[in-house]
């Protein structure tokens, strides 16, 4: 299956056609593509879902090929700009007031810059990945002076992206690649090199992540954090000029005065045209105009440097985003070249921020990405539902396209067991929760724990942790209690512990061997009904003449089935059960489409046959 696979994406190279290949786990995709992209000698890019597995390919997989491919080339690793060093932020920060702790990292910082050739911030073992600290010392665009910049010659950023112009493969995750051609579409400046050919591994995931970069967003810790580095700015540039400070003081009061009108609950809500009336009056206009008046004084000022000018720009942008997302009826597409958007607050703590976000997003992604290269290859182990790539294809606005599928070759028939308990009441049930946490018990108890349990929602994770603790002779862990590398590396250290964890979890989990020998499903992952960009895509889906539950909602969610239960069977000695708690796939119509896509193991609703199973006994197949 993998030479068939290089074969199709060979095939691809040469004619310069969009290919689809889904590969099962353990087909070996990633070298099935990186041989012949190498071997074409083509400018190549290749677009990651994770950073994970962005350094895996850089650090594992590339080092592999150099030394046993007959053709030399150069490869290049680009993350997004946050996650590189700023010399020139670094060294102002180091003149600023900080903690002691603080001021100890910060020297550190210093000390590995000046022996780092990357200045990428997973070299630093000491940071922790929520540190605030980084932030004041990233290279972030909006403090960026580029080719006006004293360090742009030694800029790690300069380095980084003069080794992507001179390499034959540049290394990119998917949300650089949107990034850049989100900043393509309002400019000429680009990061990344153009390429002829561009491999999209992790193809599922681009529609969500597509969703993001094509949309807008403006927060009340954005416009923080533009008052406080403008006032930076102007403090250092010496400008005499009072009213700038002034100025800033009175932004910094609209913003407060407009977000606490928007101090909606924790977490995500739509914004309806009838929510949005209030926040189009005073307090939002006042904020609009108090960003504009900023661009205005800063451009005003004699010799302003171009650092306070780039905060003016910032202000600009700001300015116009927030008008955008007060306009009436923005959320609607009003004529034929306007895209279907909607209009939504999220709350995290004491950020809350407005998003835009667009409906569909295949006009964009096919002319920023799918026409960025002459080939385009889109791969991963789940493209697919009940065996047909339409849904992807339509998503992402792919016209034509050669298909290419592989199964897994693990032999599932002898390797798995897949249970769906026909007693549980349907998910949507009050008494739902509790009586799954008693049947996840029970399976733990045949199982001799050794499980991670995959649910749709924090809410339903954190309820069955509550109820499973003190009742098991397993460690017990919860997605949140530690990073998760920590969590992954004590569970893989840990064999009969049990993890309860939510959609971060569902993919690019890899723990090979006894320690993952039992996946445990909550229920299908359909869609969360508060998810305000879902809740609107389903009435514009209804609206445009499409059956939304058959045409959207099942689709993704076999795809989601599909890679969630990709974590159990990693290679060709694991062993284990998947057990789906949602006996909607043995009741309602749908549930065939689901089961249909699914490994080809023997299937049961009688927990005995999983004890015998984990006795090495047989159960009956598929459908008995």
């Amino acid at each position: 299956a993998q030479l068939q696979m290089a074969e199709a994406v060979e095939r691809a190279i040469d004619t310069g056609e969009t290919l689809l290949a889904e590969a099962g786990t353990g087909t070996g995709k990633t070298l099935a593509y990186l041989v012949p992209a190498i071997l074409s000698g083509k400018k190549t890019g290749v677009a990651t879902g994770t950073k994970t597995l962005q350094e895996q390919l850089f650090f594992k997989d590339i080092p592999l090929l150099a030394r046993t491919l007959p053709r030399t080339f150069v490869a290049s690793l680009m993350k997004g700009r946050g996650n590189y060093l700023c010399r020139r932020s670094l060294r102002r920060a180091l003149t600023e007031t900080h903690t002691r702790p603080e001021r100890q990292r910060l020297v550190k910082i210093q000390k590995w810059s000046a022996e780092s050739l990357r200045g990428d911030r997973a070299e630093l073992d000491f940071l922790s990945d929520t540190d605030p600290l980084w932030d004041d010392v990233a290279a972030w665009s909006e403090t960026c002076l580029g080719t006006g910049c004293e360090d742009y010659e030694s800029c790690f950023l300069t380095r980084m992206r003069q080794e992507a112009a001179a390499a034959d493969l540049v290394i990119v995750n998917h949300h650089l690649l949107l990034a850049d051609a989100a900043l393509r579409e309002g400019s000429l400046f680009q990061v990344i090199p153009s390429y002829a050919t561009l491999i999209l591994d992790e193809a599922h995931l681009l529609e969500d992540v597509a969703t993001d970069f094509f949309g807008t967003e403006i927060s009340n810790l954005r416009i923080e954090r533009l008052v406080r580095d403008a006032e930076r700015e102007w403090r250092g540039s010496a400008a005499g000029d009072a009213s700038v400070p002034t100025q800033l003081m009175r932004l910094a009061e609209a913003s407060a005065r407009f977000f606490r009108s928007v101090d909606f609950a924790e977490g995500a809500r739509r914004l309806r045209e009838e929510a949005l009336e209030g926040l189009s009056g005073a307090a939002g206009h006042d904020l609009v105009q108090h960003l504009i008046l900023l661009h205005d004084l800063i451009h005003a000022l004699p010799g302003k440097p171009e650092t306070l000018l780039g905060c003016a720009r910032r202000a600009r942008e700001q300015a116009d985003i927030l008008h955008d997302f007060l306009r009436p009826g923005a959320g609607a597409a009003q004529t034929a070249d306007e895209r279907p958007l909607v209009r939504w607050s999220e709350r995290r703590g004491r950020a809350l921020v407005l998003r835009t976000s667009p409906l569909d997003v295949s006009a964009d992604f096919r002319r920023a990405i799918l026409e960025s290269a002459e080939t385009v290859v889109l791969t991963s182990a789940t493209l697919s539902a009940a065996g047909r790539f339409d849904f992807l294809q339509g998503r992402l606005g792919i016209e034509r396209a050669r298909e290419f599928q592989a199964a897994s070759p693990f032999d599932y028939p002898e390797q798995a067991v897949l249970y769906i308990p026909r007693h549980l009441p349907d998910p949507r049930d009050r008494s739902f929760l509790e009586m799954a946490a008693e049947e996840i018990r029970a399976i733990l108890e045949l199982t001799a724990g050794r499980a991670l349990i995959l649910f749709t929602s924090l809410e339903a994770m954190e309820t069955t942790y509550r109820l499973l603790q003190g009742t098991l002779p397993f460690p017990l862990m919860v997605q949140g209690e530690a990073p998760r590398t920590q969590l992954l590396d004590r569970f893989r250290q840990d064999v009969s512990s049990v993890l309860l964890a939510t959609r971060s979890f569902w993919q690019g989990v890899d723990v090979v061997g006894e320690a993952l020998s039992c996946l445990i499903v909550h229920k299908l992952p359909f869609g969360f009904p508060g998810d305000p960009v879902l809740e609107a895509r389903l009435e514009y889906l209804q609206q445009q003449g499409s059956e939304p539950f058959w045409e959207y909602q099942v689709p993704s969610a076999i795809i989601a089935l599909r890679q969630g239960l990709g974590r159990l069977i990693r290679s060709g000695q694991d062993r284990g059960a998947l057990c789906i708690l949602d006996a909607r796939l043995l009741t309602k119509g749908y549930g065939r489409a689901f089961l249909e896509s699914l490994p080809p193991c023997p299937m049961t609703s009688d927990r005995e046959d999983l004890r015998r199973f984990f006795g090495n006994q047989g159960v009956g197949r598929r459908g008995n």
